[in-house]
Formats: structure tokens, sequence, C-alpha cells
């Protein structure tokens, strides 16, 4: 009898110990994962930083630079005509508290064969979820002063990409933002970056952009915090097993 007991007790302590490594294996997990996080967030405000001291570029000389140079952080000025034909209403944009989209239009600078999808902000969505914003863009040349970004455009989306295309109403509510549906849509060739219009808001959209939402310090701060929830979860072990060994002694 005592022997079951014993291999009973055996047992229990060796489930207990490996659910505990588990937890800390996978809180350290969490934990080094925020800390890449935060890195690259740090790189990407320095290149960014390195960017902007360069000033605002004319649109000549962004499209001077190196095919495989990495435009993300540019300032730039863009005048050009905005194509009132087609426009994209990106969905689920919040801004201060407050739900609607993200217009995305597109720009055709003077003397350029290639056309840049600018994001010129956010407005607010209509009460029904059948109706969508009508914007009224401008006829004449304009021009915008915008930030670029060039990389990673498209997030995770439950949208059907396929069903885009076959929409042929406009403006088109899209779930994020790709560059070469968008030029299938509108038939129309555009560069592989975006450019998001800075500045204050009018009947266009109002300017939100932020290139980095979640600064570096934040995920340091978690990775420290999943470090110390493993860390608590050891020791809150070790104390419930000293507490058994005293009840059964």
């Amino acid at each position: 009898m005592q022997l079951i007991l014993w291999r009973k007790q055996k047992l229990s302590s060796i489930f207990i110990i490996c659910v505990v490594l588990i937890v800390l294996l996978v809180c350290l997990r969490l934990g080094y994962w925020q800390l890449q996080r935060g890195e690259a967030k740090a790189q990407q405000l320095l290149h960014i930083a390195q960017v902007q001291s360069q000033g605002v570029m004319p649109w000549s000389q962004v499209l001077a630079l190196p095919r495989d140079w990495n435009k993300t952080g540019i300032q730039a000025t863009i005048t050009g005509i905005v194509n009132n034909d087609v426009y994209w209403l990106l969905d689920n944009q919040v801004y201060q508290g407050q739900v609607g989209y993200d217009v995305l239009v597109l720009v055709q600078p003077l003397a350029s064969n290639q056309a840049v999808l600018v994001n010129l902000g956010w407005v607010k969505a209509p009460a029904s979820r059948n109706q969508l914003p009508l914007i009224t863009l401008p006829l004449e040349p304009i021009e915008f002063k915008v930030q670029l970004k060039q990389g990673q455009l498209s997030g995770f989306t439950l949208d059907n990409p396929a069903d885009s295309k076959q929409n042929n109403t406009w403006p088109k509510r899209v779930q994020t933002i790709d560059l070469e549906l968008f030029s299938q849509q509108s038939r129309q060739p555009i560069v592989d970056f975006i450019g998001y219009r800075q500045g204050t808001g009018d009947e266009l959209g109002v300017p939100h952009y932020q290139a980095v939402v979640m600064s570096p310090q934040k995920h340091y701060g978690y990775a420290v915090q999943w470090v110390l929830i493993g860390l608590s979860c050891v020791v809150v072990a070790m104390f419930a097993n000293k507490r058994r060994n005293q009840d059964e002694k």
C-alpha cells in the first residue's frame, strides 16, 4: 500500500515538474520574442531617423534612388493628378475611438509613368454598414507631403481577394493593402511603395499614420513581464511542493 502511494506521489511530482518546465520555457520564449521585436523596432526607428535627417525629398529624387533601397521613412513631396475614377476604403480603421476608413487613392505624379498609392487619411464610417463614405477628390493637380513605406504592407485578413477582383463597383472596401491587386483593379502601373499623407485633417481625410505604433520600450517591458511570470510559476510550485511534503510528514 505504501509502495503504491509512493509511486502516485512520484508520478504526481514528475507531472508537476513537467508542467512547470513547459510553462517556464513558454514564458522565456515569449520574453525572447518580445526582445527581438523591441530590437527590430529600435532598428526601424533608427533607420527612419537617419532617412528623415536628409529632409523632404522632391519626387524626382525619390525615383532616382536605387530600386533595392528601402524607402521606408522618406518624407517626400508629390505633385500630381488624383485618379478620380478609382479609390479604395481600408476597413476597420479607428481614430480617437471612432470607427472609419482610410482613403487610398492613386496619384499620378507629373512627368512620371507610374502612379503612387497615397493614404489620404481617416474618414468616419456612416451609421449603416451598407453605406460607404463618398469622397470628393480634387480635379486639379495637387501637392501632397507624404511619408513613404515599403515592404510588408499586407496584414492578416479574412477577405477573399478573388471576390474583390470580380467587384467592378467603386469605391472598393478592402481589408488590406495589396499593391499588385490594386494595380490590376485600376489597370494602372503602381510603384512598389505607399505614401502616407502628412499634415492636418481636411475634407479628404485625417492623416494619422505612425511608422511605429508600439515603442521598443514597451516590448522590453513585456519581455520582463513574461520572464517574471515564468519565475513566479517556479516559485509557486516550489512552495506548494514544500507545503505538501510538510503535510505528508
